[in-house]
């Protein structure tokens, strides 16, 4: 066994910066949006959501916590992608 068998690699977690009432985006209705933003090093991730600000906080500490999870978990998958497939036989002429 080398010395870098024992060396994991720890990535700092997501975290949600901020939650800020805001205007509706272009095409949509209501005066009751809000803007989150969650970092994460290098990375940015900006949504508007219709609620509260409260009720978008809540979604935006969810979602947060399970960018956590599903970025820390051992087989390091995404949920949103199907899992790996056989491909068909490629057929020859």
């Amino acid at each position: 066994m080398s010395s870098n068998d024992n060396i994991t690699c720890v990535e700092k977690p997501y975290t949600l910066s901020s939650v800020n009432k805001t205007t509706a985006p272009a095409g949509t209705d209501g005066h009751d949006w809000c803007r989150y933003v969650v970092e994460r090093d290098n990375s940015t991730i900006v949504g508007c959501m219709r609620g509260t600000l409260q009720q978008v906080t809540a979604y935006a500490e969810e979602f947060v916590q399970n960018l956590n999870v599903r970025s820390h978990s051992r087989k390091n998958y995404s949920t949103w992608s199907p899992p790996n497939q056989k491909k068909p036989a490629s057929i020859t002429k």
